[in-house]
């Protein structure tokens, strides 16, 4: 009898245990699942709020533990801890490193646990869709796009007789031109020598017909005739227009714009909350002005990815899953935040559209256009930078720059796939 009872509460405790769970390991109970990103700026809020309601609507299921690191130790870090066994579950990554971080052997294959959720082309922008393959499977599922954008002062518009942005290279030049004579100490534009021109730069390569490396990343294509002409556009709005200041410090342009001093800014569309809170800035949003023969903008995009584990967890896997899917089919919030969905449905809901200025810039979606998916695709490109620097302050020519970049490039690309 003594042992009756001696079994009987074993197996009470074991069934306690059992209804406890173990969230580490996706049995029964709630599922943890540690997530790793990298918004460390307001939009992290946004992002935190999605969590939370995942976490709410989820309750005894899957509960997603966050942790927000600066970008830029993040992707060492996530190797590092891949190599020792304690990955997080899931995580975000630029759309950039992706086909890197899958050569490295980081990331987990996709392609079944979308296909398990019903997530295909259909339900996202095609380009960014295709852009998050690497040697034939799926390492990414996009978040959002974010792609350059040409903001606008409205009252320097209005004051000079214009009703709307440009949406042409000859537009830009002479509402400039008119802006300028009509306010003293306001510029029409700004083409700095340092960041964000790389996205500029990136757009008038493709506007002009141009590519930016070959298909495996390994060859610099951007010191093409259209390459060239597109570097030498921006570096004469500068130099022969005379509608842009000379040597912008890092971020200088953004400060005119703040200050009502710079008519047309471009940059990414991230920067909508900012400029939104900056008291007596009453400004618009607009694609970019088509400088060449076709429309093209660079854009970038989140991607949601799972890092390998040690030891395969299925049910980790799917669960990780399933917040990714909430998240994407749940992405207003993080419009709100300046993005444009990659989810079609959001992007044409209703509320998206009632998003001014994140709905204007979304009318470039037909023509973004994404880095080739490749390991070396950043090694090939990152001589651009000098190029764009030295052409837009007048110390080179846009040929020669472009030229000794390109060999740059190849160098290093040649370097990297070793």
């Amino acid at each position: 009898m003594k042992k009756v009872r001696i079994l009987v509460l074993l197996l009470s405790f074991a069934l306690i245990l059992s209804a406890c769970g173990g969230t580490k390991t996706g049995g029964k109970g709630e599922i943890t699942l540690e997530y790793w990103n990298i918004f460390t700026g307001p939009d992290g809020d946004n992002m935190k709020k999605m969590v939370d309601q995942f976490n709410e609507e989820h309750k005894g299921e899957i509960k997603i533990k966050s942790q927000t690191m600066p970008a830029g130790n993040f992707y060492d870090k996530i190797r590092t801890v891949v190599s020792k066994g304690n990955a997080p579950d899931v995580a975000i990554m630029h759309l950039d490193q992706i086909a890197k971080y899958s050569d490295l052997g980081v990331l987990e294959p996709l392609d079944d646990l979308a296909a398990g959720l019903d997530m295909s082309e259909d339900d996202f922008i095609p380009q960014v869709w295709k852009a998050g393959v690497y040697d034939g499977k799926r390492y990414g599922i996009p978040l959002d796009v974010h792609p350059l954008a040409l903001y606008y002062n409205k009252d320097l518009l209005e004051k000079s007789g214009f009703d709307a942005p440009p949406t042409t290279l000859d537009e830009l030049i002479e509402m400039s031109k008119k802006i300028q004579e009509d306010n003293s100490g306001v510029w029409g534009t700004a083409i700095p020598p340092l960041w964000p021109s790389g996205f500029i730069f990136h757009s008038l390569l493709y506007q002009f017909g141009g590519e930016s490396t070959d298909a495996e990343g390994k060859t610099p294509l951007y010191n093409s005739e259209a390459g060239v002409n597109a570097l030498q556009t921006m570096a004469d709005l500068v130099h022969k227009e005379k509608i842009s200041p000379n040597n912008i410090q890092q971020d200088g342009e953004v400060t005119l714009f703040r200050q009502g001093k710079l008519a047309f800014h471009f940059n990414g569309i991230w920067m909508i909350n900012g400029f939104e809170e900056q008291e007596g800035l009453n400004f618009g949003s607009a694609p970019i002005p088509v400088f060449g023969e076709k429309a093209s903008t660079f854009a970038g995009s989140h991607n949601f990815v799972l890092p390998k584990q040690k030891k395969k967890n299925e049910a980790k896997l799917e669960a990780a899953m399933k917040f990714v899917k909430y998240v994407t089919d749940n992405s207003l919030e993080w419009a709100k935040a300046g993005q444009v969905p990659a989810k079609n449905s959001v992007r044409e809901s209703d509320d998206f559209k009632a998003l001014e200025h994140q709905s204007a810039i979304a009318e470039q979606v037909p023509y973004l256009i994404f880095p080739p998916a490749s390991p070396t695709f950043i090694d090939a490109w990152s001589p651009t930078d000098e190029a764009i620097n030295l052409a837009v302050l007048g110390k080179s020519s846009a040929k020669d720059a472009l030229n000794a970049a390109a060999e740059k490039g190849e160098k290093q690309a040649a370097a990297a796939a070793k």
